[in-house]
């Protein structure tokens, strides 16, 4: 497996943050649970600071501005549709469909502090990484009156 850049890795973790919160929003938008629009909406803002944090070191490695998300989280999102509507509007199929999609945020940072980055970053990736774990495992506590939905 070819190690990427510390660029490359600055750069899949702003377009991943970016998917992550469009996915989020758009999880908001379909559940009718009070929390879980709170909490969705909040942990997509802290997924919008993420990648707004990470964009100056990107930058200052070269990196172009990053792309506005990616394919894959657009298709998620239309999935996360259509598993909504299947399970007749339950937020637990929302929840799992967004927990799912939370995955490769968290393996992406899990990738980044395992990786080369500069010391000038590496505190604030960690410290990122550990948000993101610690938001991830809410989703099973989130999740709990729907477990069949999984």
């Amino acid at each position: 497996m070819t190690e990427l850049s510390p660029r490359a890795v600055l750069n899949t973790l702003i377009e991943t943050c970016k998917d992550g919160e469009r996915g989020l929003l758009h999880a908001a938008e379909l559940v009718s649970n009070p929390e879980l629009k709170s909490f969705f909406t909040d942990t997509a803002y802290r997924r919008a600071q993420f990648a707004t944090n990470l964009l100056p070191y990107a930058q200052r490695l070269g990196g172009a501005a990053t792309a506005d998300g990616t394919a894959a989280a657009s298709i998620h999102r239309r999935w996360m549709d259509v598993r909504s509507a299947w399970s007749g509007h339950d937020d637990g199929a929302v929840v799992a469909e967004a927990r799912r999609g939370d995955s490769v945020t968290v393996l992406a940072f899990k990738s980044a502090v395992e990786g080369a980055l500069p010391a000038t970053v590496r505190d604030l990736v960690e410290h990122e990484y550990a948000v993101v774990r610690e938001s991830h495992l809410r989703f099973a506590d989130l999740g709990r009156p729907s477990q069949q939905v999984m």
